[in-house]
């Protein structure tokens, strides 16, 4: 999970285990997690004698193994799973260490590993994006109504509630749980069709005996248990990557609004920590870039498995080496995003006063399309929009202030003392407030395991009489 001193600052945050979560003794221990369900299978179905069944099963347990005799096996095989066999196989001991690995083949049992070690880790994914929806749901609910410059193209739009733009980050990421959800009934599957798929050594008894394997595993199963098929790979890779992309996108506004120019939002400060190791002024936004690292590194990988999902024929060396070192990869780097990202928002500082501060920038222009609205009543929109903007643009190239020109209006007065109203504070545009209270309570919801859904998600307003 990247070099030394990078390691060194991740371990001050609580990875849940991940950062094991492919150890080496993990790895080999779901290779015999396979070998062991394998045989367990076949025994029950009579494939192998029961009592040979019995003692492998037995001897899969990663202490019973030698280590060094493994090791030394990968020099001499140059094979990614023939040392290992080798070991239980001399661990079982005759008669029974004859029917290890029976029927089937090395990517059946490496892929499936890997696989049960990413659903495995997904379990402790799943509590992260939970424990960031409640830390969401909580600032939704705490800032309903705290009053902040709404941005389009990095521009001021309209005025928006914090509690608002969480709430958005909330529906994105109820989005992302969603995919996560629904993709791992394909992604998280066995496949044991030997060498090519077609169980051309097991025959009829062989979707009998992946089945059982399924089932022992807690696993899924491949339809047709072909080493060729890597979509689902990528399926699963790809709804990380969306995951990421909402933490990542809330870490980029931490990271930008944290500057001095803005100032609205940063990261708890933690005594002691240092920004620069010649600038003693500086402390860093060090979560979001963080996060933001580990996005950009799991989008790569998106993209480096659906290049190679294409390779032809029954199965190819190459993509398999990838795809088994990406999944590790991708696992690392949902785990720094999320571990980041719950830290992040738990104790994230806002700071009202300084959002009222900069929606005051533009001295009132920011109400524009409020302006609009209501001069659009007698002018007609399209006009009153004309007249809004030719004032805009007179105070912003120093003519007379924003607000002076709209007093100056017919009905100017009253409509200048609500956007004086809203500016100290007194309210945003719209719904911000319903939404937010609406999506902290959802997100509230899900935090607690009841995920909403899609219907309960979208907002139902009374409008006034």
């Amino acid at each position: 999970m990247g070099i030394d001193f990078n390691d060194r600052l991740s371990a001050q945050l609580d990875y849940r285990g991940l950062r094991a979560a492919f150890a080496p003794e993990a790895i080999y221990q779901a290779f015999l997690d396979v070998e062991r369900a394998v045989a367990l299978a076949q025994g029950k179905l009579g494939m192998i004698p029961a009592n040979s069944a019995a003692a492998i099963a037995a001897a899969c347990n990663v202490e019973r193994l030698d280590r060094s005799r493994i090791e030394m096996g990968f020099a001499t095989t140059r094979h990614p799973l023939m040392p290992l066999i080798n070991e239980l196989v001399r661990v079982v001991g005759e008669p029974h260490g004859g029917y290890v690995h029976w029927g089937i083949t090395t990517q059946n049992v490496i892929q499936s590993g890997i696989l049960l070690l990413a659903q495995r880790a997904q379990a402790t994914l799943d509590e992260l994006l939970s424990e960031i929806l409640a830390h969401l749901g909580r600032h939704a609910r705490a800032h309903a109504t705290t009053t902040m410059a709404g941005r389009t193209h990095y521009r001021h739009a309209v005025p928006i509630t914090f509690g608002f733009k969480v709430a958005v980050w909330i529906d994105e990421l109820l989005q992302a749980i969603d995919r996560l959800n629904e993709v791992r009934a394909r992604a998280f599957v066995v496949m044991s069709g030997g060498a090519v798929g077609c169980f051309s050594a097991l025959g009829p008894q062989g979707p009998a005996f992946q089945r059982e394997v399924a089932q022992l595993l807690g696993m899924g199963e491949m339809a047709i248990p072909s080493r060729a098929i890597r979509t689902h790979m990528c399926d699963y890779m790809n709804a990380l990557g969306l995951a990421a992309a909402v933490c990542h996108r809330i870490a980029e506004e931490v990271y930008q609004t944290s500057a001095e120019e803005y100032d609205e939002i940063h990261e708890g400060r933690v005594a002691g920590s240092i920004g620069s190791s010649t600038m003693p002024q500086k402390i860093n936004p060090i979560l979001a870039y963080g996060i933001i690292a580990g996005a950009e590194r799991l989008y790569a990988l998106a993209g480096m498995l659906m290049s190679l999902a294409h390779r032809p024929f029954e199965s190819d060396g190459s993509a398999n080496q990838i795809f088994e070192d990406a999944m590790p990869d991708a696992i690392g780097a949902m785990a720094d995003v999320l571990v980041r990202t719950e830290a992040m928002l738990r104790d994230l500082v806002v700071d009202p006063a300084r959002m009222l501060v900069n929606l005051n920038l533009s001295h009132g222009a920011i109400h524009g399309e409020l302006a609009m609205m209501q001069l659009g009543r007698t002018l007609g929109k399209h006009t009153a929009h004309e007249k809004v903007h030719d004032i805009a643009v007179s105070a912003a190239d120093g003519g007379r202030a924003f607000m002076e020109q709209i007093a100056s209006l017919p009905g100017g007065g009253e409509l200048r003392a609500e956007i004086d109203r809203r500016l100290s504070g007194g309210g945003s545009n719209g719904i911000c407030a319903e939404y937010a209270l609406h999506f902290g309570a959802l997100a509230e919801r899900a935090a607690n395991g009841t995920l909403p859904t899609p219907a309960e998600r979208l907002l139902h307003v009374e409008p006034p009489c």
